[in-house]
């Protein structure tokens, strides 16, 4: 990315217009992470020892969806109170509902024709939770929808973080997010020490995991200062060693549960979040070329079909790599383009303005908000 003599204090363009450079890129390594760590455990995957060990930390690509998620859609919402003197929750929600539902309920029917060929076994309380997004409370989860997990703590977190910038004085809303970072990391170590019987579920409870977006929210906001700014242009110069940082801590995860649970998902957010600002700032070309933005608008997609192609649980030729991939590829671009971007367009109708990162992806888990592509395209969910 950049060195310590190429960034400076200046204030981007993209604080107050237009889009962001190269969060298509990250949200498309982030989408990539998260398929190796299913595709990994599929049979015929290749026994390539360091295929397997990125697989094994693969789960931190929904750490990055999330941290984008809180960076973008604070940003957008700081420029629609600059812009306007205030925040249209209605439209905010209507923009949310129009961006992740119509190809999560696609999901879901599909899933149910599934279990109807008897092809999925999903229990009423699968269908309860996937329904109400509270996958995230829900032990044990039948996989074809587990991974709605992380898409209900965004869809919590579109739900609060709009309603306290909308009813607060600005003033508070840092306050307001370091105390979120503060009472989730607390939250973790109580269950840790007093219930460690449920340390597992608290990795995926809203009150314990929405910190990781919060730290993506505090980051939009003081960017908006000048002297934050300078900040983080030093400390993101030094880029590598922010990465160094978190591959030491994915590793020390893999050995200690307590690291895993207690530290490193604060930490791991610090410096992606320090990484997210160094790529926005001073990012790599190949980070906006064509093909890894293309991955990364279609990242909501992907990241919802993957999970019926990468199925470890089931045997047959379907589940087994590499034509696993390649279907989960397919179902994503016929997402995509069937579903996704007919509403996309529906809901970009009057909010044609540029966001990078498209404003069209929050989410890890995926989903975020508008546009980093042009008219016909669109990204995990804003």
């Amino acid at each position: 990315m950049a060195s310590s003599t190429d960034i400076t204090g200046d204030s981007p363009d993209w604080i107050g217009r237009g889009r962001i450079p190269s969060l298509d890129g990250l949200r498309a390594i982030a989408v990539v992470l998260v398929v190796l760590a299913h595709a990994h455990q599929s049979k015929g995957f290749p026994d390539v020892q360091a295929l397997h060990l990125i697989g094994s930390v693969g789960a931190i690509g929904v750490e990055v969806f999330f941290v984008l998620s809180g960076f973008l859609i604070t940003t957008l919402m700081l420029r629609e109170l600059d812009r306007t003197g205030g925040l249209s929750l209605r439209a905010f929600y209507w923009r949310r509902v129009l961006r992740i539902a119509p190809a999560y309920v696609t999901l879901m029917l599909a899933v149910a024709v599934l279990q109807w060929a008897g092809a999925a076994e999903l229990r009423p309380r699968d269908w309860l939770a996937a329904a109400t997004f509270t996958m995230n409370f829900l032990p044990h989860p039948a996989w074809e929808l587990g991974h709605a997990w992380s898409l209900s703590i965004e869809e919590h977190f579109y739900f609060l973080w709009p309603l306290a910038v909308a009813v607060t004085p600005k003033r508070w809303h840092v306050a307001q997010l370091v105390a979120c970072i503060a009472v989730c990391g607390a939250g973790r170590w109580v269950v840790l020490l007093f219930f460690p019987e449920w340390s597992a579920m608290s990795e995926l409870w809203t009150f314990t995991r929405l910190d990781t977006i919060a730290i993506g929210c505090l980051l939009a906001l003081v960017a908006q200062q000048k002297t934050w700014r300078d900040r983080l242009d030093g400390v993101a110069a030094w880029w590598v060693a922010v990465l160094l940082v978190l591959v030491a801590s994915l590793a020390v995860s893999t050995v200690s549960a307590k690291w895993s649970v207690g530290v490193a998902y604060t930490l791991n957010a610090v410096c992606i979040a320090l990484l997210v600002w160094a790529a926005a700032r001073r990012g790599p070309q190949w980070l906006n070329g064509r093909v890894i933005s293309a991955v990364g608008i279609g990242s909501y997609s992907l990241y919802l079909w993957q999970q019926l192609f990468l199925n470890h649980h089931r045997e047959s030729w379907v589940t087994a790599f590499p034509q696993n991939a390649v279907f989960a590829a397919l179902a994503a671009l016929g997402s995509y383009w069937i579903v996704e971007v007919p509403f996309l367009r529906l809901k970009d109708r009057g909010h044609a303005r540029p966001v990078g990162g498209s404003d069209r992806h929050s989410t890890a888990s995926f989903s975020t908000e508008t546009a980093s592509v042009p008219p016909q395209a669109a990204s995990v969910a804003e």
